[in-house]
């Protein structure tokens, strides 16, 4: 990190992935396709980041832990990059409400599913038969 007159103007890659929690290799990956550009390089090629990389990656750490793919998260902050929060929250608020309906939509799968399951284990559990398995064997009925 260099510090001048007491602030802070850049970060070196790993200095920037300690402080975000991403890996180097997701910085650069990162950098790739588009979500994230260092603020300059060094004449020997390193990357350096300014705190708004910091805050842009807070962001997109948060968009991945409410379910959004890079796609979505890429059209999120290329709305972010015009510098208005209005048309960023409007549009991550329509990505959270979709992935609550999807969320909501496979609890009531799995729970469907863990009753089915609760069924088949309740019937299953009797006395073991010696008799070869046909069409009245509970292995087949469950």
């Amino acid at each position: 990190m260099k510090v001048y007159g007491g602030v802070v103007s850049t970060y070196t890659i790993g200095e920037i992935a300690g402080r975000s929690g991403f890996t180097a290799s997701a910085l650069r990956y990162y950098e790739g396709i588009g979500l994230l550009e260092p603020a300059t390089r060094t004449e020997a090629g390193y990357r350096l980041y300014d705190e708004g990389a910091l805050s842009r990656l807070a962001f997109i750490g948060r968009a991945k832990q409410l379910g959004c793919s890079l796609e979505e998260i890429t059209a999120l902050v290329r709305i972010w990059d015009g510098e208005q929060c209005g048309p960023v929250q409007r549009h991550f608020h329509e990505l959270v409400t979709t992935k609550l309906g999807e969320a909501e939509r496979q609890i009531a799968e799995l729970t469907a599913l863990a009753e089915q399951l609760r069924q088949a284990a309740t019937q299953l559990a009797g006395p073991p038969t010696d008799a070869a398995c046909d069409e009245t064997c509970v292995c087949l009925t469950v």
